[in-house]
């Protein structure tokens, strides 16, 4: 009789026992996959923004040039545009960008910064606080 409880019952529960920790090894692989997907998104969010900026400080070191052939300003000279009115430029935050300001208050915009940089980095800060969330929150066990 203990022969057949060793035989049976002893690798049934090192099978459980195996089990288990296979499951939570398993979470906690997926919990570090998720953080580091959310830092790597961190990081390219940063680049991003950074590549923005960089792109906004030429426009504005451009604007801000003196001497002759500075007026118009340098960034708003773009064909089709009224560019003998524009009398100041202005930074936009939402959509981050430069835009041109005409003597009667309109203004233009232009293209020093590129168009898809604000959505590429508000999805990449999406993505970033999402997969921390979930890699913080996720259950401790795997289910399935």
């Amino acid at each position: 009789m203990l022969f057949l409880t060793l035989v049976l019952v002893v690798p049934t529960v090192l099978a459980i026992v195996v089990a288990m920790l296979f499951q939570a090894v398993r979470a906690a692989l997926r919990r570090a996959w998720l953080r580091a997907l959310g830092m790597v998104s961190c990081g390219a969010t940063a680049v991003v923004l950074g590549l923005a900026a960089l792109a906004l400080m030429g426009a504005v070191s451009a604007a801000e040039q003196g001497g002759s052939g500075s007026s118009p300003l340098i960034p708003c000279r773009i064909p089709g545009q009224p560019v003998e009115r524009v009398v100041d430029y202005r930074i936009n935050l939402l959509p981050l960008g430069f835009s041109c300001v005409l003597a009667d208050g309109s203004s233009y915009g232009t293209d020093e910064v590129p168009w898809y940089l604000t959505p590429l980095a508000g999805g990449l800060a999406l993505l970033a606080a999402g997969a921390l969330y979930a890699g913080r929150n996720s259950p401790r066990t795997a289910e399935g």
